[in-house]
């Protein structure tokens, strides 16, 4: 959880003004959000709030009068609207007349697309709302108008912040962050952070202030009643939903974070995706014809979400061994899965005499099962990839499997036939393979003219029980070994990975005669940074350049923290000329990036010194390489800074 004061601060310095000073939410708006679609919201209430503002009563009145309706005579009076139509619809026209102007109307120049945010809004309201009614919230308006309000905060820095919110798309790099950190590196604050500190400033309802915190948030952290963080759930669901169908509130790859618990706050299989989408794409279809807005068809959402799909490739206690039986898989001897899986198995066959064994393992990204490892081998050799089984397609007897964690299991009756075909397997069993009560696996037993018997689907449970602890700590071990390698702070490569992959790549190049390029970048004056605006903005600053390197650089290249504010990237392939256009353009995005940044760094240029060398055989080792790169930085910084020196021109 982020320390409210601390928030309150960080959203002062990234607005023009203090937060007081905004435009306030329109009264109106203010009043609709905090009445409730209860019996004490009566037709008179509604039509007080909405006929105090002349102009919001014509244009709600508009809405009401459209085609979209459709009534045979014209409706003249708010009260009489409400009478038809329902507190609700009338609620909803009269929020959209409001926000629609403020949020989208004033709109300028820049490359934050105020009408797609604005289809981005509409889509969240409609999902949440229908989300709600599926699961049996009490009011599901309150969570439309969450929806429709969730990413307030990103039209906030675009129309206050001391940098547009323009500016951090165009500085947009290939960073691999979520968006959230990415903004909070160029900011010094992220969008739901802003929506947070503004809406409490409005003395919005608590509901839409507490969405603005959390909707990209760990729920499980929020210290949140079950219901008041399904609500929040429910909010990020929809925003998720959106973002899958190719309208995002800003035209960027990466993903919005889905909070872990969100599957579990919200059974899934209660709201019937198909029919949750055909309604909002009616609904959303209806309202954008009134503002204007065309949203887009069924075909070009298909399209939306292959595109999605392409940009993302683009980058229970354990149970305790039956009997006497030693473990199988003696994870304390390996946590390297191709070794102690294929023991595993191996054991299995000889104890038990199971003629087929086949190792599936969930891939939660993609929310399916990957076979890994089997015996016989041929298991894995009937297709060309491994095989892999979208979860939410799963029916039949391993579907029952999963929920009730238990060993199942699966004749070849017709609804199992063709799963069975797909794996290769004859009569089967499926065995879960668990680790405090989460799925990793399906340890799939097949062949023999034998039914297996509910006596070794128990004990073959326990030995998937073990297996389940020796997956989750090689996996925790894999975890953390990469964590040991990264500098938390840029998610480069750290000092420690930097003279391994040297020495490797100095031995590869004199063996293949193959060069590469070396080079050190240094950022201009970065005590500066620290000394005039604190820490904090001195490691946004860090975070600024390494974003921008690792958005410039080839996935096969290398690139590290060097120590303090200085970076060293290795360019595979690559000769002088190469090197060089490399090196200028990492140093002209930084200066850019500096320029769009001078409201939060006023006085003081960001700006990087770069030396680059190139691989010599007659180099004795890495060290040597480095000392060249290092003299060709030290010449750069002596001649002005801002610069990029080659060391085989000096």
């Amino acid at each position: 959880m982020d320390d409210p004061e601390w928030t309150a601060r960080a959203v002062r310095t990234a607005l023009r003004g203090d937060v007081g000073e905004l435009p306030p939410a329109p009264a109106a708006a203010v009043k609709l959000l905090r009445l409730t679609n209860d019996e004490s919201s009566d037709i008179a209430a509604i039509s007080r709030v909405i006929e105090t503002e002349p102009a919001l009563t014509a244009k709600v009145l508009q809405v009401v009068n459209s085609a979209f309706y459709g009534f045979p005579r014209r409706i003249r009076s708010i009260s009489r609207a409400v009478t038809l139509l329902g507190f609700s619809a009338v609620r909803q026209a009269a929020l959209h007349a409001l926000f629609f102007e403020g949020m989208v109307g004033r709109g300028g120049q820049g490359g934050f697309d105020r009408i797609y945010f604005w289809q981005h809004c509409l889509l969240v309201a409609i999902l949440s709302r229908s989300i709600g009614e599926r699961v049996g919230h009490p009011d599901p308006d309150a969570l439309y108008a969450a929806g429709l309000l969730h990413d307030l905060g990103k039209v906030i820095l675009e129309s206050h912040g001391r940098v547009r919110y323009s500016d951090f798309l165009a500085a947009a790099t290939n960073s691999g962050n979520p968006i959230r950190d990415d903004e909070q590196t160029f900011f010094g604050v992220s969008h739901d952070q802003v929506g947070a500190v503004v809406c409490g400033d409005w003395d919005l309802p608590e509901l839409i202030c507490r969405v603005q915190s959390l909707h990209h948030c760990a729920i499980a952290d929020s210290g949140l009643d079950a219901e008041r963080a399904r609500e929040v759930a429910i909010v990020s669901l929809a925003d998720f939903i959106a973002w899958t169908q190719g309208i995002g509130s800003v035209d960027l790859v990466g993903c919005p974070l889905l909070a872990p618990e969100v599957p579990a706050l919200i059974a899934l299989d209660q709201l019937d995706l198909a029919e949750l989408l055909a309604q909002a794409d009616r609904e959303v279809s209806e309202i954008g014809g009134f503002y204007g807005v065309r949203f887009p068809s069924v075909m070009q959402l298909r399209a939306n979400m292959i595109n999605t799909a392409i940009g993302l490739c683009r980058h229970d206690a354990p149970p305790l061994p039956y009997g006497g039986r030693s473990s199988h898989t003696a994870p304390h001897h390996s946590l390297e899965p191709d070794e102690f899986i294929p023991t595993t198995l191996e054991a299995l066959r000889a104890e038990f005499g199971i003629e087929q064994l086949l190792m599936m393992q969930i891939e939660s990204r993609r929310r399916s099962l990957v076979t890994t490892h089997a015996l016989p081998r041929a298991l894995l050799m009937r297709e060309t990839a491994p095989i892999e089984l979208s979860i939410p397609a799963l029916t039949g007897d391993l579907v029952r499997a999963l929920r009730a964690r238990q060993p199942v299991l699966v004749p070849d009756t017709p609804e199992n036939l063709r799963l069975l075909d797909r794996l290769g397997l004859q009569q089967a069993a499926a065995v879960p393979v668990l680790s405090n009560g989460r799925i990793l696996g399906v340890l799939w037993l097949g062949g023999g003219e034998q039914p297996f018997t509910l006596r070794l689907l128990e004990e073959v449970g326990l030995v998937a029980g073990e297996l389940g602890i020796a997956i989750e700590r090689s996996q925790t071990f894999a975890r953390e070994r990469t964590r040991a390698q990264i500098d938390a702070l840029t998610r480069l490569h750290n000092r420690s990975v930097i003279d391994e992959y040297l020495d490797s790549t100095f031995a590869q190049s004199a063996e293949s005669g193959r060069g590469f390029a070396l080079g050190l970048l240094d950022i201009d004056r970065f005590k500066a940074f620290n000394d005039r605006f604190g820490h904090q903005t001195g490691d946004d600053v860090l975070r600024i350049v390494a974003d921008t390197m690792r958005g410039l650089t080839r996935p096969s290249d290398f690139l590290a923290r060097y120590g303090g504010e200085e970076f060293l990237f290795l360019l595979h392939d690559t000769g002088g000329s190469g090197a060089l256009n490399y090196a200028e353009r990492i140093r002209h995005q930084i200066e850019r990036r500096g320029q769009l940044l001078g409201e939060r760094f006023p006085g003081h240029a960001l700006t990087a010194s770069i030396g680059v060398a190139l691989y010599d055989p007659s180099q004795p080792d890495p060290k040597t390489l480095i000392a060249t790169a290092d003299r060709a930085l030290y010449r750069a910084k002596e001649t002005g800074r801002n610069r990029v020196v080659a060391a085989w021109m000096e």
